[in-house]
């Protein structure tokens, strides 16, 4: 709640703008705003909740490490890899690897599902929003 507070003053302080014409303190003080509410309600959820009995288990009882391991690494070969293969094959190849590991998939769905995902994304932060992502070794001229 105190990250969102702050958040929200500096996103205010910056000129947050309106929806037609947004300030460059626009996302920081709607996203301070919604952290806000957000701990709130988590804040009234736990007040409001009766003590549960004493567990003998622990909080890390059931963590898969393994997936989580794999999961960072590919997330930091995706970073390294990331320009010189490009957004698109890139972010398939790292989609391939959640989409079989963390939860896994039938191969058609993987595949699929990591193409159509890059090539949305693709569509929305290049096409849309005119990002710039890098086209790696797929770039022509």
């Amino acid at each position: 709640m105190v990250i969102g507070a702050r958040s929200f003053y500096e996103g205010y302080s910056l000129g947050k703008g309106d929806l037609h014409n947004p300030g460059p303190g626009f996302i920081f003080y709607w996203m301070g705003l919604i952290m806000i509410g957000l701990s709130a309600c988590i804040l009234v959820r736990d007040v409001r909740r009766k003590p549960a009995p004493a567990e003998t288990t622990s909080e890390w009882t059931g963590v898969h490490w393994k997936k989580i391991i794999a999961v960072l690494i590919s997330l930091v070969l995706y970073a390294h890899f990331f320009t010189t293969l490009g957004f698109l094959l890139s972010a398939t190849i790292l989609l391939v690897f959640l989409f079989k590991t963390v939860e896994p998939q039938r191969w058609s769905v993987a595949i699929l599902g990591a193409v159509s995902s890059a090539l949305i994304a693709y569509l929305v932060f290049y096409v849309w929003l005119g990002s710039q992502l890098p086209r790696g070794f797929l770039e022509i001229g």
